[in-house]
């Protein structure tokens, strides 16, 4: 029985908010390629990178980031969601808003992530926030 996809996501966004990596890791791609594409545009290839770039931003105690499923598409062996997320650097900050496409794979009876992509509503609002210099 393939598992309820809604759940999954749930999950997934209660690891990042928790900053839980080992939450995190149990959602990513076991086999294969592992896109995750961030603000600035540049793709991390595989599963490895994109736990050691999550590793590092769950070190940080202070940022805050809520995400709301806005479309997803479920079919036999794949789904996508597509998410909007508020994000601060800290409680003081005010939110930028991202978008977020998740592809997701059933692999092994579960949900498993085969690309990650963000896109700033407002780079220059992220890059100023996440200390990101613009050239």
């Amino acid at each position: 029985m393939k598992p309820d996809f809604d759940t999954t996501l749930q999950k997934h966004f209660k690891a990042i908010s928790n900053r839980d990596i080992e939450a995190f890791k149990s959602h990513l791609t076991k086999s294969g390629p592992l896109y995750t594409i961030v603000q600035n545009g540049h793709a991390f290839t595989t599963p490895a990178e994109t736990i050691v770039i999550h590793e590092e931003w769950f070190k940080d105690p202070n940022w805050i980031w809520e995400g709301s499923v806005v479309h997803k598409v479920v079919g036999e062996d794949m789904a996508m969601a597509l998410v909007k997320y508020q994000y601060s650097s800290k409680p003081e900050d005010v939110p930028v808003t991202s978008w977020l496409i998740y592809v997701f794979q059933l692999q092994d009876g579960d949900w498993r992530i085969v690309h990650d992509q963000n896109t700033a509503l407002d780079f220059g609002a992220f890059a100023r926030m996440a200390g990101i210099e613009i050239k």
